[in-house]
């Protein structure tokens, strides 16, 4: 072990980020218990919904100490006017950040039909972005193969590297570790080089995880509860992703040159205990609730 497993642990939870809805930005009044002030929050943007909802929510997490992460929806983008002004108004209230995602609407709204397309225009960078975060897929995409998925990282890589941008994946979801470290592994041995914030669930309810495991479409992850379903029989007790952690914390350990980074938690509406489970676990052996 180059480093310890307690080591790793701690980095990851620091790494950390988490990722909301505008509308629960909004009514929780940006305050966030258990998350310390100076972390990044990403906020979604939904297809149909204004890009001014986003805003809002970031204008408060600003003023609550946060670091806002806006969602940029290549599908919901009009033109490159409309690209220019979303990035526009990022820099005016000193958020020099954004994932950067193809979305998921159902038809683009414009000429943008993917993130490459968005970058290769070279807007954000010429606004002032500096740190893009792009979306990383450990167990595939229905609409592209896993080669095809390499390439597109390696050309996003390209086009950070040519612009300046400091450029970070954020995986989707899973709950199985085994397709998450044999993702990366691949990544690597590519060519890519980018840092991974892993996708980790919140402490919900193992029929929430089926409900949105079905929509994202983490096929293997899925299989892997089926083989789990024993546990199962606690459908409305929240799931832990302890295991999960551990494992990948146990792979930076022993991995010198390993892509993985942070964990990103997607909360699924259990915001206050994924945020508590997230704090105890950083300090605790076992990562249990004290």
């Amino acid at each position: 072990m180059i480093r310890s497993i307690g080591q790793v642990r701690t980095n990851l939870m620091t790494e950390s980020s988490i990722e909301l809805l505008p509308s629960r930005i909004l009514e929780l009044s940006g305050v966030l218990p258990d998350l310390d002030r100076g972390s990044r929050v990403f906020v979604t943007w939904l297809p149909g919904v204004p890009f001014a909802d986003v805003l809002a929510a970031c204008d408060l997490l600003k003023l609550c100490g946060y670091l806002p992460v806006p969602h940029v929806a290549a599908r919901s983008i009009r033109d490159t006017q409309h690209l220019r002004n979303i990035c526009t108004a990022l820099i005016e209230r000193d958020i020099p950040r954004m994932l950067l995602i193809a979305g998921g609407a159902d038809k683009p709204a414009g000429t943008f039909t993917d993130t490459v397309q968005v970058l290769e225009t070279e807007i954000p960078a010429q606004a002032g972005i500096r740190t893009v975060y792009v979306a990383g897929h450990p167990e595939g995409h229905p609409q592209a193969t896993e080669k095809q998925l390499e390439q597109y990282l390696l050309r996003k890589q390209e086009l950070a590297r040519a612009q300046g941008l400091n450029m970070q994946i954020v995986t989707q979801f899973c709950f199985d570790a085994a397709p998450i470290l044999n993702w990366e592994k691949r990544l690597r041995a590519a060519g890519v080089r980018l840092p991974i914030n892993l996708g980790v669930y919140g402490l919900t309810t193992p029929r929430t995880l089926v409900r949105y495991g079905l929509a994202c479409g983490v096929g293997q992850s899925l299989r892997f509860m089926q083989k789990q379903r024993w546990k199962l029989h606690r459908w409305f007790t929240p799931c832990n992703p302890k295991d999960l952690v551990d494992a990948i914390a146990g792979s930076i350990a022993e991995t010198p040159d390993t892509l993985f980074h942070g964990l990103h938690f997607y909360p699924f509406g259990a915001i206050a205990r994924t945020l508590e489970w997230r704090r105890n676990f950083s300090c605790s052996t076992y990562g249990e609730p004290s």
